[in-house]
């Protein structure tokens, strides 16, 4: 039976949907609110820069038009009075620079200077009489000569209060040509006082700044006097820089941490700039209450509609607990042959209609996979095969009872026999796992068996599910006789061999006796023979019984029982001790030997079953090749791997022989001349070394039997 744990509050469908309407019911308002609100904010900031900039324009023009008005009283005085304004009598020239500074209420003092800068006259509104000595030059020489008029830059007295120079040409009446310059030290805080008093809103101010952002003047004078840096103000960067002003996004902060949006206007000539400042918080107030407004009519609209969402989600999630409770009773009962009441003719009574119908096939499904399931549990125990499911981590979670009557239950053989699949045999002559089918050796209740594994990658979804199936098979009874057939090819071979070892033993048999028979004639003369012809004949007589040795030596190597597993090698090594086996049977047909091999080539293999593979394929071609050919043995390295070609010049193998000749017992020799077995074992030979074994014969041309073998150096990893 199971039991299901019912799912959390949060994630029923209830949950879902009334959450889903009330985010339906509050989201839409809510954006179109917000969508308003930015609306009437983004237009209400637009339509205040506006007024702003108006205002700042108006301001600049005004400032504009106040300097150009003392600009003309200063060139009218010039032009009416230029004569008494540079000529000799001094009585003349302070009347006129009085009655000017009396008349002009910004002027803070007046300076007449000939054409040479040099100062005749200076008046001042707060010294009466103003000393200055001779020589003395105007305060201000920035100007261009020629120019109408020229204006300082801004400067500030000791008091804070900034000042400027204005000053223009005095020019002959009827010459019209330079005869001095009148300067007049200008007191700009009384003048721009009237500018920056402007009521701005209730919290807004006006300020100036020259052409360097220098504070000129501020609706609190105060900020003037301590002189604040205005270098991180936003609409102050953006005058010096030139840029023209925004009407939207320009809110910034400005030095009293209050977040502001500002407006500014250059004033031209002079090069200032008027700005204007309002506090968000005081210009976005009619926002504010508009949006108080409006946020108490959405609240109830979304109170609404909330409700009604909420009603209408009940009504439509009920028979969906109702379904649920269904179906979760039917898997606590596991009564198959159960309903639920269809409570309506919607999609969800459909629903229920469907799944009483997948139930009826479902109970039928069930009972057909029991029958299944019974007949494939009888196939597995009796497919005569071991069988094993590993997981993912290739631990076993299933086997059936012929791997159990093989290995037992005992966890520890069952490990040791996994662990010998899985592990890198290719020492030993098997492969890795990754290879699809191989055999190994096992011992089993000691007694040493064979087993050939297959496995096969499933498709396991969790961790605990089967992502292997491991077949075992006992081919003990299989190997043996594959090693009592390469046993019985060698046996023949060897006896193929014979009469080549006794030709190499009798010739050397023969120099033996005549050597002996030399020295017993020589012994029973009366003259003996010297210790030195003893000695050399007797050395004569050791290089041949050596010679003997090593023929027999070789043969013996060769005949001797295979050790099991692979081990590392040289290929040339056999290649050169087998053609010395066979350079008799070479000598009979005169066939020529030539060998292009490279040294120091090793790979994996049994040394004895490598001289194997070359004897047969060697004796065949010796075999196939017409008198007086050639035969060619070339060894090298190609890429990864060792190629060993050996060609003839004999008839070739016909085409339609190709297919068969690695077949057992088949051969295209007389009767009695050949077992069938030799290219049968050398490609049982060649695989178990790794290699692969290629023929390429025409009939008439030759044949060229082709061996790639895997290259390995000793510290390499297999």
């Amino acid at each position: 039976m199971i039991h299901e744990k019912a799912s959390p509050w949060w994630k029923r469908i209830k949950f879902r949907v009334l959450i889903f309407g009330i985010i339906m019911s509050a989201l839409p308002l809510t954006v179109l609110g917000m969508a308003s609100f930015k609306a009437a904010q983004s237009y209400l900031q637009e339509s205040i820069q506006e007024q702003n900039y108006e205002r700042a324009n108006l301001i600049a023009t005004q400032i504009q038009d106040f300097i150009q008005n003392h600009v003309e009283s200063l060139l009218q005085i010039t032009s009416t009075n230029a004569l008494d304004l540079v000529g000799k009598d001094p009585l003349a020239r302070e009347t006129v620079l009085a009655t000017m500074l009396r008349e002009t209420q910004y002027f803070e003092s007046l300076y007449v200077a000939n054409t040479q800068y040099n100062l005749l006259d200076k008046i001042s509104r707060r010294e009466v009489d103003l000393p200055w000595m001779e020589n003395e030059k105007l305060p201000y020489l920035g100007f261009a000569a020629g120019n109408k008029f020229s204006i300082s830059e801004i400067f500030f007295t000791e008091d804070g209060r900034p000042q400027v120079y204005l000053t223009v040409n005095i020019t002959h009446p009827q010459l019209r040509e330079t005869i001095g310059y009148l300067q007049a030290k200008t007191d700009l805080k009384a003048m721009f006082t009237q500018f920056t008093n402007i009521p701005i809103g209730d919290k807004g101010y006006v300020y100036l700044t020259d052409e360097k952002g220098r504070l000129i003047s501020h609706t609190d004078f105060s900020k003037v006097l301590i002189q604040e840096d205005l270098g991180e103000n936003l609409c102050v960067r953006d005058f010096l820089a030139g840029r023209r002003p925004l009407f939207t996004g320009n809110e910034y902060m400005n030095n009293d941490g209050i977040s502001v949006i500002g407006m500014f206007a250059s004033v031209g000539n002079p090069p200032w700039g008027v700005f204007i400042e309002q506090p968000v918080q005081e210009a976005y107030k009619p926002i504010t209450q508009f949006t108080t407004q409006v946020l108490g009519v959405m609240l109830a609209i979304i109170a609404g509609m909330i409700l009604i969402s909420i009603y209408f989600g009940l009504k439509v999630t009920q028979p969906i607990e109702n379904f649920e409770r269904g179906v979760r009773r039917i898997i606590s009962t596991e009564d198959l042959e159960a309903e639920i009441p269809q409570e309506s003719d919607d999609e969800i009574g459909r629903l229920v209609q469907a799944f009483n119908l997948l139930l009826r096939q479902l109970a039928d499904k069930t009972a057909n996979l029991k029958a299944e399931h019974e007949l494939l549990d009888t196939v597995v125990q009796g497919i005569g095969a071991g069988m094993v499911l590993l997981n993912q981590e290739k631990e076993p979670i299933w086997f059936n009872s012929i791997f159990t009557n093989w290995f037992g239950e005992e966890e520890e053989l069952q490990n040791s026999l996994l662990q010998e699949v899985f592990r890198d045999r290719s020492k030993e002559g098997t492969a890795t796992f990754d290879d699809k089918s191989k055999v190994f050796p096992f011992e089993v209740q000691g007694e040493k068996r064979y087993f050939r594994y297959t496995h096969y990658q499933l498709s396991a979804g969790k961790p605990e599910e089967g992502a292997f199936l491991l077949l075992l098979e006992d081919v003990t009874q299989q190997v043996e006789m594959e090693a009592r057939v390469i046993e019985t090819e060698k046996m023949a071979t060897v006896g193929l061999l014979a009469s080549g070892v006794a030709h190499e033993i009798n010739n050397p048999l023969a120099i033996l006796s005549a050597h002996n028979e030399d020295l017993l004639d020589r012994l029973q003369e009366e003259e003996l023979p010297s210790p030195e012809e003893v000695q050399s004949i007797l050395k004569i007589i050791a290089k041949q019984i050596e010679r003997c040795k090593k023929v027999t030596s070789r043969l013996l190597h060769f005949a001797r029982p295979d050790q099991e597993g692979l081990k590392f090698m040289e290929v040339q090594p056999a290649i050169l001790q087998t053609a010395d086996f066979l350079r008799h049977s070479m000598k009979q047909k005169r066939i020529s030997l030539k060998m292009d091999m490279e040294e120091n080539l090793r790979t994996m293999g049994n040394e004895n079953e490598w001289q194997q593979v070359i004897l047969n394929i060697m004796t065949n071609a010796i075999d196939a090749s017409p008198m007086d050919s050639e035969l060619v043995i070339r060894v090298k390295k190609v890429n990864d791997s060792i190629s060993v070609e050996v060609e003839d010049q004999g008839q070739g193998i016909p085409q339609q022989y190709l297919h068969k000749v690695m077949d057992p017992f088949f051969t295209t020799k007389p009767s009695g001349q050949g077992t069938g077995l030799g290219l049968f074992v050398t490609y049982g030979i060649i695989q178990k070394m790794g290699g692969k074994l290629h023929i390429d014969s025409r009939e008439g041309e030759g044949t060229i039997i082709k061996i790639l073998l895997p290259y390995r150096e000793r510290g390499m990893k297999l």
